[in-house]
């Protein structure tokens, strides 16, 4: 097996898989960290990390920028975990990859329907960062099918390769919000100009996908058109005219799905708008923030928004 970007010995000589997978820990932040780890996490973890593995290395290559990819996403998955250990780990299942067929089997009897689709998400991004070819795809399809989910796997596949479908997003395993110009879910700000993507969730997983003809800028890095990558906490999404933390991307996707407008009740006070969440007499605007924000009147009232009054 090659790995792109491989360790070059003296003369240039290559250095082959052990000398790559040496060098595996040196760009990991915390890698120089030991600790241990149950016996079972470290069988729940492990099976996932040899399916992220089975997948990444089916073309016989192994990217920095692939292994990088399963570490974060492990990472996310399981903070408790020790990062060195994880590291290790992957070293072994890169080593020594299992067949797939098994590793279908065993998540299909460990993981619940959250977590298949979970699964099933971030592996079709490695399939994604490999370059979606042929061989990668029939994988991907024949691997949720193993693990009992083929509906899933193929409503996965024809999402984020942008495929039309007549299937309503109430009716998608996993939720979907798209961000854009006046025809998306939530409407970006004009500066944002010709930028646009999409957001999905499958339990704690978020996942965002640049659909747009600009890149994003996620925590200092660029998201190439068409590329995805895991949101976690006090990670931001830089736009023009809007920054959107963790936290606002989770509240978009509660107010789709529980079908609910927050408000708050603003009246002119003697120092400056004063807001409520609660209406009282005074209450002169109600403002429902949802997918949209929402004006409504309550009294006669010198208030205005924009150059609406």
């Amino acid at each position: 097996m090659d790995f792109e970007g491989e360790w070059k010995g003296p003369g240039g000589q290559r250095g082959g898989k052990r000398g790559w997978l040496t060098k595996l820990p040196a760009w990991l932040p915390g890698a120089g960290r030991f600790g241990r780890i149950g016996k079972r996490t470290e069988g729940q973890v492990g099976a996932l990390v040899d399916a992220f593995a089975a997948f990444a290395t089916l073309d016989d290559i192994l990217s920095a920028a692939e292994a990088d990819l399963i570490l974060d996403m492990l990472r996310s998955a399981f903070p408790e975990v020790d990062h060195a250990w994880l590291t290790r780990r992957l070293r072994r299942a890169v080593k020594s990859p299992k067949p797939m067929h098994g590793l279908a089997a065993e998540l299909r009897g460990t993981l619940d329907e959250t977590g298949k689709l979970a699964v099933g998400l971030q592996l079709f991004t490695l399939v994604d960062a490999s370059g979606r070819s042929e061989r990668n795809r029939a994988s991907f399809e024949i691997f949720m099918r193993r693990l009992g989910q083929p509906e899933m796997g193929t409503a996965i596949m024809r999402e984020m390769q942008g495929e039309e479908t007549d299937v309503p997003d109430g009716e998608l395993p996993f939720e979907k919000l798209i961000f854009g110009g006046t025809s998306a879910d939530v409407t970006l700000p004009p500066a944002a100009g010709a930028q646009e993507f999409r957001v999905y969730r499958a339990g704690d997983l978020i996942l965002l996908r640049n659909t747009g003809a600009l890149p994003l800028w996620v925590r200092g890095k660029s998201l190439a058109t068409g590329a995805f990558m895991r949101v976690r906490e006090r990670q931001e999404l830089v736009i023009p005219g809007w920054l959107m933390t963790h936290d606002d991307l989770r509240f978009f996707l509660d107010v789709r799905k529980m079908d609910s407008s927050p408000a708050l009740y603003i009246e002119a006070g003697e120092e400056g708008l004063v807001a409520e969440r609660t209406r009282v007499r005074s209450s002169e605007l109600r403002v429902r923030f949802g997918l949209t924000a929402v004006i409504e009147v309550l009294a006669d009232t010198t208030l205005y928004c924009g150059s609406k009054g």
